[in-house]
């Protein structure tokens, strides 16, 4: 059975769980420790890295540093995931092709391994309106629901990218629709909680989805996902569309 969930009303059912404050909080937290370990992680990937540099190819040592140092390397990672989502900072919005947006993220993640056996299609507005948005930002999650469709996917599959006007006019629609596992109901309620993922350990960190969200949200949009188990997920993003011409 297909669920859709309107990520608003899912704010409102569990206030408890998703309530700002206790956002804002967390997000304090976050920032705290991820400037106390940012040092300390920067100090060792260096060093790990002079000592890779002063070894032998053939040197018994060589495999384990190279595990600290990608360690270190994936502990910087989780750092700058914390900071990202501790900053919650305003967008510096400018008027913005959303086709173009979307064609310059396909191109930084495209070539990665994940996606060599992954059929992407576009079905792009023909003459996308503007949109006022911060394009760091909404690139952003971008990236986070490709990739994460990449990985749902397992690097072999359909990714179709669609951009319309929705049927109001107010919002430009992004829909990206793969054909992936697809997401049980029990953890489609849980997808945009901080720190929550289903992934392996040391395959994430459970705040794409939760940086993207609040992002999305500074913007006066929504998302919106549909997903079936077995036959993959949709997420649909709106973005209010702007009266400025470029």
């Amino acid at each position: 059975m297909q669920s859709v969930h309107h990520i608003e009303a899912f704010f409102r059912r569990r206030a408890v769980i998703f309530n700002f404050g206790r956002l804002a909080t967390i997000g304090q937290l976050a920032a705290s420790v991820a400037h106390e370990l940012n040092n300390p992680m920067g100090s060792i990937l260096i060093y790990s890295n002079l000592l890779l540099e002063d070894l032998t190819e053939d040197d018994a040592h060589r495999e384990n540093i190279k595990k600290i140092a990608a360690q270190a390397t994936r502990c910087k990672e989780i750092v700058k995931g914390l900071l990202d989502f501790s900053r919650q900072t305003e967008p510096k919005k400018e008027l913005t092709d959303i086709n173009e947006l979307l064609e310059e993220t396909l191109s930084l993640v495209e070539n990665q391994s994940i996606f060599q056996d992954v059929n992407i299609s576009k079905n792009l507005c023909a003459s996308p309106p503007p949109l006022i948005v911060d394009k760091v930002q909404i690139q952003q999650v971008f990236i986070n629901i490709v990739l994460n469709a990449a990985e749902a996917m397992e690097g072999k599959g359909a990714l179709i990218i669609d951009t319309r006007i929705s049927d109001d006019g107010q919002f430009m629609e992004i829909k990206t629709t793969d054909t992936g596992c697809g997401i049980p109901e029990e953890n489609i309620e849980r997808l945009f909680e901080p720190f929550y993922t289903k992934k392996e350990a040391g395959k994430g960190t459970g705040l794409g989805l939760a940086i993207s969200y609040g992002y999305i949200q500074r913007h006066n949009g929504t998302i919106e996902v549909k997903s079936q188990v077995g036959k993959g997920t949709t997420f649909i993003i709106k973005l209010p569309i702007s009266d400025e011409k470029k």
